[in-house]
């Protein structure tokens, strides 16, 4: 690991060789910044037991700290270009790009978009990194857990009116590449190729239903020897080479739905969202994911409970083979295999936002986790803004 004051050094020159760039835009009439910042930490109840929201140390330590810029630059009367910036404490405040992309303004109602966007998976997607914008300190774990919320390439984006109600629809196409871990550490790569998708919302006043299905060739390479080795002897064994393509994932079709509705009266608040997500015939678990929060906002802080789960399908790769003393070890090794993808935990999260001002928002959350491989109590705290 690297000193603390290589990470602190590192940090000021990324914020520093960033403030260089943005200087000279800050000057122009047509291009505009805002930002937002989160600093925050957190421990758990029992560090020998299940680790949670990656914190496993029954001290408190404030390493989740981020920072994000977005530049809008008016290229003509029709034409904007967008940059999202965000440096990360977990990637050593190294400079990211999130968002990259032109928007050419179609029509009174209608855009299109073409470059690096935000997937619209989820009801905050679009505001994902942003924590002040809603209730938690971060979006449900169980929920918003997907590794690649990105997609290089364009959408069409339309708002309209369909007489009192207020309604959007999205439609996007393009391709991805992302490393990312699974809850178990294992690390991994996934590629989405003609990645396509819609979102709809559909709301008057104090709610909004929000509605999403998505579609990928999906192919995803899995860093474990073991596994790498056991792939390797079933390819090489006339008689169980055909369960190969069930435990690869290599150009197989996934999908994803999602379904939600938020109410605001401005007295109560409440929110609720459920995921699918499925790549059928192959070592990944089917998702099934929800959440339902409410909430009561008395003056300037906001109290919340918040229920989420994640009862996972485990699949199936032994199905058909014979149970014998010959294939008994195959049968659990596979089981194994499919086991070690599958989460089944839920968890009861209450939390505290107080809006200390104009901007910035203070919040104090408190997870219960009940997972099959343990149980745990995660305390985190987050001073979060935006300007």
């Amino acid at each position: 690991m690297r000193l603390i004051n290589n990470v602190h050094k590192k940090h000021g020159i990324a914020l520093a060789i960033a403030s260089v760039m943005l200087a000279p835009l800050a000057q122009a009439a047509d291009v505009g910044i805002s930002g937002f910042l989160s600093v925050g930490g957190g421990m758990v109840d029992d560090e020998t037991n299940v680790s949670y929201d990656g914190y496993d140390e029954e001290d408190l330590t404030f390493d989740r700290n981020l920072l994000g810029l977005q530049v809008t630059g008016q290229v003509n009367e029709k034409i904007t270009a967008t940059a999202q910036l965000i440096a990360r404490s977990e990637k050593d405040y190294e400079i990211t790009a999130e968002w990259a992309y032109l928007t050419w303004q179609a029509s009174d109602n209608g855009k299109v978009r073409a470059g690096r966007l935000r997937t619209p998976l989820y009801t905050y997607s679009d505001s994902l990194d942003v924590g002040y914008s809603y209730p938690w300190i971060s979006a449900p774990n169980e929920v918003y857990y997907l590794p690649f919320n990105n997609v290089d390439g364009l959408d069409y984006y339309l708002t309209a009116a369909l007489g009192s109600f207020d309604t959007s629809f999205q439609a996007y196409y393009g391709s991805f590449d992302s490393d990312f871990s699974f809850e178990d550490g294992t690390q991994g790569n996934a590629s989405l190729r003609n990645q396509m998708g819609v979102a709809a919302t559909f709301g008057k006043d104090w709610w909004n239903f929000r509605a999403a299905f998505h579609q990928a060739d999906l192919t995803v390479d899995i860093f474990n020897p073991t596994l790498d080795g056991f792939v390797g002897q079933l390819a090489g064994n006339p008689t169980f080479a055909y369960l190969v393509p069930r435990i690869i994932v290599e150009d197989d079709q996934g999908t994803f739905a999602q379904v939600g509705l938020n109410i605001d009266t401005g007295l109560f608040v409440a929110a609720v969202e459920h995921v699918e997500f499925e790549v059928e015939e192959t070592l990944l678990a089917k998702n099934v994911r929800d959440y339902v929060m409410v909430g009561v906002r008395l003056g300037d802080f906001l109290f919340h409970v918040t229920g989420s789960k994640a009862d996972d399908e485990i699949a199936d790769l032994a199905a058909g083979i014979p149970v014998s003393e010959q294939t008994a070890p195959l049968i659990g090794n596979l089981q194994g295999i499919a086991a070690a993808r599958d989460v089944d935990r839920e968890v009861i999260s209450l939390g505290a936002r107080w809006d200390v001002s104009s901007g910035t928002a203070l919040k104090l959350q408190i997870d219960d986790v009940d997972d099959v491989k343990g149980e745990q109590k995660v305390l985190s705290v987050a001073l979060q803004a935006v300007f």
